[in-house]
């Protein structure tokens, strides 16, 4: 079975029920983002040569998600600021979608080959309990509901499952550590300091991406390398989950199935490595929601020999719909 990496929750003090219950991990994100040397090194740099705020910024958004990280003007410097509302969403994405893949995908798939020598079996409560905490992520999609996550255990009461609780937060870190370094990025390549344009924009985003996944490399063969690979994989699931029109980029960014294949190209992953799994488990049930796949089709589909060939097919059915609903056209002349 999957080794996910865990944070500690002894570690967490008790928040205020007036905040988000990934409050709790705010600290540890500042520190996540600073052992890495490389992204230190560039920090620093930047802080002191090309206008970027040595604060960073963490907020609240107060209706629903709108973004999910930015670098924004403030007296004269550009600061990184996180969205703890997306941090909650996407924390609750990777506790559902590492549950799904290990117990619904996984597990079925080593019995069809004879491979569950240890007769692993599904647990199916810790399914139903990360399935309740997707759904009410969902809703900060639409509207914020912040205390109906103190209604049942969490990052700041973990209980019974503390376990999957930890693997959790573990991948959060992961993919706010890929969210950090991408908007440093854009400091990095002078994308802060010019103005913005539809024809520059998708470019700028991919160069950023490109940048991130330049300096978080370095940490691949180290002790949090797999948990950087896994929150980068959950961070793109999570986007993609947001709704049914996040399948495009809107002329500002890269469509959603081109930044997965070049994020996940870049991991160098084995083709029996689970992020495949995880990543396409995404994939598919975006499909199952949003884009008229149906069960009977779904059945259908396989067997997979390898978690890649899962990741595969499922990723080829995402561009097509989207090539198909979100034909690149010329975009419109930016409106600032």
């Amino acid at each position: 079975m999957a080794q996910y990496p865990v944070v500690d929750n002894s570690t967490i003090e008790m928040m205020s029920k007036a905040f988000l219950p990934v409050q709790g991990l705010r600290d540890h994100i500042i520190s996540y983002v600073l052992d890495v040397k490389e992204i230190a090194e560039a920090l620093e740099n930047e802080c002191d040569t090309n206008d970027l705020s040595r604060s960073f910024m963490f907020w609240e958004e107060r209706d629903r998600i709108k973004v999910a990280a930015a670098i924004i003007p403030v007296d004269k410097e550009y600061q990184i600021c996180l969205s703890l509302t997306f941090a909650q969403y996407l924390w609750s994405v990777g506790l559902y979608l590492i549950n799904y893949f290990d117990n619904c995908v996984q597990i079925p798939m080593m019995n069809a080959v004879g491979l569950n020598i240890h007769n692993y079996q599904p647990d199916l409560d810790a399914v139903s309990y990360a399935e309740e905490q997707f759904f009410l992520a969902r809703q900060l999609t639409r509207t914020v509901c912040r205390e109906s996550f103190f209604y049942t255990y969490n990052i700041l009461n973990p209980g019974p499952y503390k376990d999957i609780i930890e693997h959790a937060n573990g991948a959060m870190l992961g993919a706010t550590l890929f969210l950090f370094t991408h908007e440093l990025a854009h400091n990095y390549l002078g994308h802060t300091h010019i103005l913005n344009t539809y024809a520059r924009s998708v470019a700028d985003e991919k160069a950023a991406d490109h940048v991130a996944m330049d300096f978080i490399e370095s940490t691949f063969d180290g002790p949090n390398g797999t948990t950087n690979k896994i929150g980068i994989a959950l961070l793109f699931s999570s986007l993609l989950l947001m709704g049914e029109d996040s399948i495009s980029g809107s002329g500002t960014h890269p469509h959603i199935d081109v930044r997965i294949a070049y994020i996940v190209d870049r991991l160098q992953l084995d083709p029996m490595d689970n992020i495949y799994g995880l990543i396409g488990s995404a994939i598919r049930l975006w499909l199952l929601v949003y884009g008229g796949l149906t069960l009977q089709e779904d059945m259908a589909s396989g067997p997979f020999t390898y978690y890649k060939d899962f990741y595969d097919h499922y990723l080829s059915l995402l561009t097509s719909t989207r090539q198909r609903r979100y034909p690149d056209l010329v975009p419109p002349a930016w409106e600032v």
